[in-house]
């Protein structure tokens, strides 16, 4: 009995959600500089918390909207496996102990996690509803996933003092990805979003421009480490990564033509799956090279 409530919970979390997240806020706590081994798995776990929050907390505004969407009608809250009440306790608990934890460890980052529930909550929540906004949907999805994590991740390691535009330049192409992927997402959700009457961005603009521009989002971030080599932020050596990595995101690329020439939510399902078996190996490569070798 236990042990299945356990699933439960940890079932409404959508940990497998979690990877980019997780990514952005380690990249930053070690892209620059090392923080203590205690301070970062303290304030990893407070970052964990968080993100399982927003997690859950969107998961209690959608509810409707997703028994209504084949893919997302069996998770916890809209199959009722766990009812709205307890999901939104379990929530709440998640976000306070985050703060609490966050608040012990550094008080100067409390309000930047802050930030990163409240936005997280207004994505779903009736007022705002930013997912419902063309353009807005994506943006603060990707501030949200994208940069916050990985400013939090620079606080982690006492890099908040940073030059900004350096902070930008680093956390740009992080922001990009998300804008793409939140938008293949949306995709993937468009039938169901349009007959629950959503207008996100593929509602309101159709599939086929959505996918263009998440195409044109994921183009953009892949020319940055061109843009360090030019402004002298990487040296040449570390295009050897890169070389590394073409293995794997040569599946991911397939998939995404795939999805271009028809954006349906069966090739959303399959890019997906494949993000989800090379993409993970991918980074965890780029965060073993950065802590091997270092990023200048």
């Amino acid at each position: 009995m236990y042990l299945g409530s356990l699933k439960v919970y940890l079932s409404i979390c959508r940990l497998e959600s979690w990877p980019s997240w997780i990514f952005n806020f380690v990249l930053g706590s070690i892209l620059f500089t090392l923080p203590t081994v205690e301070r970062l798995i303290l304030i990893l776990l407070a970052f964990t918390f968080a993100t399982a929050f927003i997690f859950v907390i969107n998961q209690y505004f959608d509810r409707e909207a997703d028994k209504n969407n084949k893919t997302k009608r069996n998770l916890p809250i809209a199959s009722e496996k766990i009812s709205p009440r307890k999901s939104l306790t379990f929530s709440a608990l998640l976000g306070l102990s985050s703060l609490i934890l966050v608040a012990l460890t550094d008080t100067h980052l409390l309000p930047y996690f802050i930030i990163y529930l409240s936005l997280g909550t207004a994505y779903s929540a009736p007022i705002p509803n930013f997912k419902s906004i063309p353009i807005l949907d994506f943006m603060v999805s990707g501030v949200g996933a994208g940069f916050l994590p990985f400013y939090m991740g620079l606080g982690t390691a006492h890099q908040l003092d940073l030059n900004i535009s350096l902070i930008i330049l680093t956390s740009a192409p992080l922001i990009l990805y998300q804008f793409g992927g939140h938008i293949v997402q949306a995709i993937g959700d468009y039938t169901a979003d349009r007959d629950f009457g959503l207008k996100t961005f593929p509602v309101r603009y159709g599939p086929e421009r959505a996918v263009f521009l998440a195409g044109f989002f994921f183009f953009l971030a892949s020319i940055f480490p061109f843009i360090y080599l030019l402004l002298g932020i990487i040296q040449p050596i570390h295009f050897v990564l890169g070389v590394i990595l073409i293995p794997l995101f040569i599946p991911i690329m397939i998939r995404f033509i795939d999805l271009y020439k028809e954006p349906s939510e069966k090739n959303v399902n399959n890019l997906q799956k494949t993000v989800k078996n090379t993409g993970l190996f991918g980074l965890i490569i780029i965060l073993t090279y950065i802590l091997i070798v270092g990023f200048r």
